[in-house]
Formats: C-alpha cells, sequence, structure tokens
C-alpha cells in the first residue's frame, strides 16, 4: 500500500458510528460485532500535540491530525485527555474499530453534538433529572426494596444535605413533580460544565438511567463500582432470582464498559 492509498485521518471517521447508546439495539450490535467490516489500521504512532490555533490539545496520527466526522478538529481540553485517546488509538490492532475507540467517539460527540448545543442539552438534563430513576421505588419484594435502600437512599441524603432540597419518591411509577428549587440548581451545575464535561455526563445520565447517580459520582460520592451497583439494583435482583444467560451477560457487560468509559472522560475532562 502506497502512502496515497492510506486512509485520511480528517476522514477516517467516516468510517466510525458515533450514536449514542440505544438500548433496543444492544443485543444485535454485540451479536455482528465481530462481523463489522473495519478499516485497516493505517498510522504507526498517535500522539498529543498542542493546538496551533486554538487552545487545547490535538491527536497526531503519523503526524496528520485527526478530525471528526464532520471535519471538525478534535481539539481536547487537556494533556490527560489528550494522552488518553492516544493510548486507544496505539492500542488498536489490525483494525479500526469504533468499539475500542470509546473515548474517542464521546470526544467526537462533545464537538459536534453537545458544543453547538449546549442550552439545549442543559434543559433536556434537567427534565431527565425531575424523572430520576432514584425517584420511583418498589416496597415489594422486599429484597428489591433493601437493594434500592442500600444504593440509592444515601444518594438521595447525599444531594438533600448538600443542596438543601427535599426531594419527593414515590412507590410506583406514576409522575411526580419536584420542587423548582431542585431544578434551578441542576441547572446552575450542569450550566457551568463545558461541552466536553457535559458530553459525558450526559452520556452516563441516559446509561444509568438517574442523573443525580451521575452527578453523585462526578461529586466524587460513587465510585464507577458504587455507580454500577446503584444503576443495576433491579437487574441484579432479576438475576438473583431467575438467574443471568449468555446472551444477557454479554449486552451487560457492553453496558458496563460503556458507562467504564464515561467515568473516565468526565475523570479526564476536568483534570
Amino acid at each position: 500500500m502506497t502512502n496515497k492509498d492510506l486512509p485520511n485521518p480528517n476522514t477516517i471517521f467516516d468510517y466510525l458510528p458515533m450514536d449514542n447508546i440505544d438500548t433496543d439495539r444492544v443485543q444485535k450490535d454485540v451479536k455482528n460485532q465481530y462481523k463489522k467490516k473495519f478499516p485497516k489500521k493505517f498510522f504507526k504512532l498517535a500522539k498529543s500535540a498542542e493546538s496551533n490555533s486554538q487552545d487545547g490539545y490535538v491527536i497526531e496520527l503519523d503526524g496528520r491530525i485527526l478530525k471528526t466526522p464532520s471535519k471538525h478538529k478534535l481539539l481536547l481540553p487537556n494533556i490527560q485527555l489528550a494522552d488518553a485517546l492516544c493510548e486507544e488509538w496505539n492500542a488498536l490492532g489490525e483494525f479500526v474499530n469504533p468499539d475500542h475507540l470509546p473515548l474517542t467517539k464521546t470526544a467526537n460527540s462533545a464537538i459536534e453534538k453537545t458544543a453547538p448545543n449546549m442550552g439545549h442539552i442543559v434543559a433536556e438534563m434537567v427534565n431527565f433529572g425531575e424523572t430520576d430513576l432514584l425517584f420511583y421505588q418498589q416496597d415489594t419484594p422486599e429484597k428489591l426494596y433493601s437493594l434500592q435502600m442500600l444504593h440509592w437512599h444515601p444518594v438521595l441524603l447525599w444531594a438533600e444535605n448538600s443542596w438543601n432540597v427535599k426531594y419527593k419518591t414515590t412507590f410506583g411509577i406514576n409522575h411526580i413533580k419536584q420542587e423548582q428549587k431542585i431544578l434551578d440548581h441542576y441547572h446552575e451545575l450542569i450550566n457551568a460544565m463545558d461541552e466536553h464535561q457535559l458530553s459525558a455526563l450526559y452520556l452516563l445520565t441516559t446509561s444509568c438511567g438517574s442523573l443525580l447517580l451521575a452527578l453523585a459520582f462526578n461529586a466524587g460520592i460513587l465510585t464507577k463500582e458504587g455507580l454500577n451497583k446503584a444503576a443495576f439494583v433491579d437487574e441484579d435482583w432479576q438475576i438473583s432470582q431467575w438467574g443471568e444467560d449468555e446472551e444477557a451477560q454479554e449486552i451487560r457487560n457492553f453496558k458496563l464498559a460503556e458507562i467504564s468509559s464515561f467515568c473516565t472522560y468526565l475523570n479526564l475532562a476536568k483534570a
């Protein structure tokens, strides 16, 4: 292969899907992940460099600057995040498999989807926070209720004590409206984030079904392990009752890997 035949990093992401997690498609994606055709790895070394034209850092693949699918410069806010992206590019095998580039996909989303729509995304997340997973509990069976109290109640208490608010919770699925003070505080917290932090928080929130869990992780109240336990309380209880088949385990592992990458990105974006 000659140099002119090598894919250009300006266009390589045309091959890579950028969709957010769609749980209806996860099972199919897991089954087909090894059947996909990916472009061959076309570079020897990925390294970070300061941008010559803007504040921030870029990724260079054999000296050529990496861009997003829409040809925006993939500009990162700090060296820690840039180096982490380089690590996942350098760890690629023979092919450029997007499943092995989770941090890069989140960076693409931050630049192409989040940055141009900051106000809309902040508003969407505030609205999401009013229907948080943690507000809708179950008092039966007793073991499930105990698990919810173990993993959810401390997060609710932390938020109430930290922000001087009081949450309304219910047993069941009937909608309950939270005080405007809570929503205003959400807006203040989220609106202060840049596009990289906001993108990671958004993806983490939608993956966990809970803005409160995502904010607790962001504040250092929950570890990754604690976040996963809280997000999968209902699923873990069902597994304890009925067991788990191999296919369900694959889907769960896929979701856990996604959540882990969003946590990593959020931490690095704050560095």
